[in-house]
């Protein structure tokens, strides 16, 4: 009997981080899933085709397959939206200020300012469509026997909250209680490394290829947010809620919490708990 083929899932969004992350791990595996999470509002998925003919091309003895997952309806069914929208409008009709203008040792006590915080983290579009990714994820690899899953998480994000590493360690945990080991070979890989790998294997054709394509200056290989609410969380309400040390250790805090509350919410949602 041939051996079992050895087999990791990759969350794949085309970018160089996934797929440098799937680069690392190609050597290592026998059949290698790149695995593409869309809902509404992430847009030009054909975009992730060139970085798949790459990885295709540079590794012609590895069984490479692609997956698209639509995770619209569990991202719909763990997302406080009505909490959500409300946050967002009382910061566009200026019913909120930046917590930086609302220091507790000012005109607005303690409780308030906290209330205020709680409210705005409401908000984190960029933590609740990470968290119904996450329980897609766990879902896909139980439907495809799959114990090993990576993705291209780093320490460059610090407004999506899925991306601490303290929420990451949970994150591990979640995944192992169902059999599936979860790691980021990206994580503490520098920017410009993971740019040079991808360009001198033939991955890329720009050594600075991540800057160029965030400037726009190179053809996209990512697929797109578009979401509305992911744009006023990360230039706007994100800014207003972390914005010193005490408030970025307070931003974490509430990271952790809020992401091990909904990923357990969500698996009883999907009959996994």
């Amino acid at each position: 009997m041939a051996d079992k083929k050895k087999t990791i899932a990759v969350m794949f969004s085309g970018g160089t981080d996934s797929t440098f992350a799937a680069w690392s791990q190609i050597p290592n595996y026998d059949q290698i899933h790149l695995v593409t999470f869309y809902r509404q509002g992430l847009r030009k998925s054909d975009n992730i085709q060139e970085a798949i003919y790459r990885l295709k091309r540079a590794s012609p003895n590895k069984e490479i397959r692609h997956h698209e997952v639509d995770f619209e309806e569990i991202y719909r069914k763990v997302t406080p939206r009505r909490e959500k929208l409300d946050a967002q409008l009382a910061v566009l009709k200026q019913e909120i200020e930046p917590l930086w203008d609302k220091s507790p040792s000012r005109k607005h006590g303690m409780r308030n300012y906290a209330a205020d915080r709680r409210r705005l983290f409401q908000a984190n579009e960029c933590l609740q469509c990470k968290i119904a990714m996450d329980l897609a994820a766990i879902a896909f690899c139980l439907d495809h026997r799959i114990t090993l899953i990576c993705d291209g998480s780093n320490t460059e994000q610090l407004d999506d909250g899925s991306q601490l590493e303290d929420v990451k360690r949970i994150a591990q945990r979640i995944f192992k209680r169902f059999g599936i080991s979860y790691f980021f070979p990206v994580f503490h890989v520098p920017a410009e490394q993971r740019c040079k790998v991808l360009f001198e294997a033939g991955i890329t054709d720009h050594i600075d290829h991540k800057r160029l394509e965030k400037t726009h200056q190179i053809p996209s290989r990512q697929i797109q947010c578009t979401i509305p609410a992911s744009v006023l969380w990360t230039t706007c309400i994100f800014p207003w809620l972390v914005y010193d040390g005490d408030s970025c250790n307070e931003y974490i805090r509430l990271s952790c919490d809020y992401f091990k509350e909904k990923m357990e919410t969500g698996l009883k949602v999907l009959g996994l708990a």
